[in-house]
This record gives C-alpha cells, structure tokens and sequence, in this order.
C-alpha cells in the first residue's frame, strides 16, 4: 500500500497532506470551523444548514477558547463542547470522551443560544475534579468570569452584552457575595494568576481529593486561598506587610515577587536564596516566583567599539539570574516558566514572567 501511493502521489501532495493531518490532531476544534463553512456551501435544507452553521460556530471558538485557558494551566479546562439540537424540557450537559456535548433547543435568538450553551458548558468543564471540593459561591462566581470572559475573546459582542443584561447583572445586585468575590477574581485575573495560581491550585486540590471521602472537607481552605491572592493584589509597592506564604493543610504555596531593584543591587541573590529555603522549611509544595519586565537601554556598537546607538530592550535578569541558582538546589524542579502580558498595581499593562517551581 505504501509503495503503491508513494508511486502515484507525488511528495509534495503527501507533505501537505501530512501537515494537514498533523493540524488537525493538534486543533481538532478547527474541523469545526472548515465544517461550518462546508455546510453552508453544500447542506441544501435552510433549516439543517442553519443549525449546523451555529453549532460548528459554538463549538469551534468556544473549544479555542477554552484551550487558550487551558494552556495557561493544564487540567482546569480540559473538554471542547458539542452542541446537538434537540427540544429537550430543559438544557442538559454532560461530558462524552474530551467533550462536553450540550443538548439543547435552537432559538431563534443567536444570542440565546450561545449564552445558554456557555452556561451549561462551563460548570461541566471547568475545574471537574474539583466540584465538590471548591466553595460553592467561589466557584459559581469562576464560573461566570469564564463565561464572561468567553464571551468577550471570543467576539461574540452581542452575546456577550446579552448575557450582561439578562443573566451577570441579576446576579451582581442580588448577591453582595457574589459581586465581592467576582471583583476580586477579576483583580486576580488581571495580574494573571486566575488560571496560573488560583485555579492551578483548585486544580491539584482536586486531584488529590476527588473520589474521596475528604473532598467537602476543605471549602474554607479554598475560601482562605482566594483572599490570599486578593490580599497580593490589593498590596501596595513597598509593602512588606502582606503575607506571601500560604500554608493550608493541603495548599502550600509561596510567592516570591521582583520587584524592588534596590534588593537585587545591595542585597545580591541571597535575600531570595534564603527566602526560597525558608518557604521550604515552613512546609511549602510550590513555589512562585514573579516579575515584570525591566526597561533597560541596551547600547549597540560599530565596528570599531564605538557606540552608535541604543535600543530599550524588556529584560527578566532578577529571574534569569534566580534561575542558575535554583539549578544548584537538589529539592527544586522548575515545572513551569511562562512570560505574558499582565497589569501592575497602577493598572498599566506589563510583560511580566513566572517561574514554578515544586519542592522535591
């Protein structure tokens, strides 16, 4: 069979094919995409055109969505979505292989829709080892920041203003809970620790506790974590009061923030080396270290050594330089390193990066 399309296809058409193969397992939700766009062209029923043209959309940029988050912190958004239109009593959702089908009845209001398959979808899909284990009202109010944000990045404008108007409005003046726990995962999310830190913790919890008699045991843990991160992001610069070290019994985390440029010039590395063992030995399973990019001006030379001119380059050298020392350490494994774009306590945006390291 190989000799056999090896002599009739030429090896041009057999490397297209194979990356086209290739981007298919690696974006399965674009076949959602290339299938709405076919159905238009040769599904010849109006109405079968037209629910399939909507549920290919749903599925396609919901499931991007939901792999941008999940990329950000692997396991707390794992399934894509599918939608089936059928004319049930009321929505239902559950998860078949690395989806989460939503069967639901079509409207003619598109915005309706697309809110009600995100309502369903999300609860199913965010986090699923750690539901009964996370506060409920924290993890309501997850909910509807992911769905908020869904909506938003996945240009969905009119769905999205809909889903203000008739559902996150509601709830914002019903529940004074609610509306304070949604403000503070916004502040969470804006320096980029929702998913990276938050969630990424919920996450493990769940890991460990799903399945077990222990999972409703912790809520206050969780309740204590969020105001935690809260506590970090309402901290003013200069700040030393604020705790950066969370030692639940089952959540164990320490932040170690770059921020003071002054430490690093008059202290060296060793004010962070001996934090980094402190946090150990106060118990710590992870550790965060944090920054924000540094403005420096980098000076560019003839080829005589004279310099010609300068260029402001974004520099992590607090970061770069922690790191060798961290190699040095037999009980750190870096287990992640990302750089992102993240706003600092003036509300500016900023390249920021993150280390995490687990202590071994």
């Amino acid at each position: 069979m190989v000799e056999i399309i090896l002599k009739y296809i030429p090896y041009p058409i057999i490397a297209i094919l194979l990356l086209i193969l290739i981007s298919i397992f690696r974006n399965p939700e674009k076949v959602d995409k290339w299938s709405a766009i076919l159905g238009r062209l040769f599904i010849w029923n109006k109405e079968r055109r037209e629910k399939n043209t909507i549920a290919k959309n749903i599925d396609y940029r919901v499931t991007k969505i939901a792999k941008k988050i999940n990329n950000e912190s692997r396991g707390i958004l794992p399934f894509g979505i599918r939608i089936k239109w059928k004319k049930p009593d009321e929505v239902l959702a559950y998860i078949q292989k690395k989806n989460v089908v939503v069967v639901m009845k079509r409207n003619d209001n598109l915005d309706s829709n697309i809110v009600e398959a995100c309502l369903a979808y999300v609860p199913k899909a965010l986090l699923p080892k750690s539901r009964n284990i996370v506060d409920t009202e924290i993890l309501d109010t997850i909910d509807h920041y992911i769905i908020q944000k869904m909506l938003s990045e996945g240009n969905y404008t009119s769905a999205y203003n809909y889903y203000l108007t008739n559902v996150l409005d509601d709830k914002l003046t019903d529940n004074t809970g609610f509306a304070g726990y949604f403000k503070d995962v916004g502040k969470i999310d804006a320096i980029g620790f929702l998913t990276r830190v938050l969630l990424e913790e919920y996450n493990r919890l769940g890991e460990k506790l799903f399945g077990t008699l222990e999972e409703q045991n912790f809520r206050e843990e969780t309740k204590a974590f969020i105001q935690f991160l809260t506590n970090f992001t309402n901290r003013e610069p200069g700040d030393d009061s604020t705790p950066l070290f969370f030692g639940g019994e089952k959540i164990k985390i320490a932040i170690i923030l770059f921020a003071k440029s002054d430490t690093l010039e008059y202290t060296g590395l060793e004010a962070y080396t001996k934090r980094i063992t402190k946090d150990k030995n106060m118990g710590a399973q992870r550790i965060f270290l944090f920054s924000y990019a540094k403005r420096t001006d980098k000076l560019i030379y003839d080829d005589e050594g004279y310099v010609k001119d300068f260029k402001e380059v974004k520099e992590f050298k607090s970061l770069e330089q922690i790191e060798k020392k961290c190699k040095e350490q037999d009980f750190l494994n870096l287990i992640k390193k990302e750089k992102y774009y993240a706003k600092d306590v003036k509300g500016n945006q900023r390249t920021a990066m993150y280390y995490l390291y687990e202590i071994v």
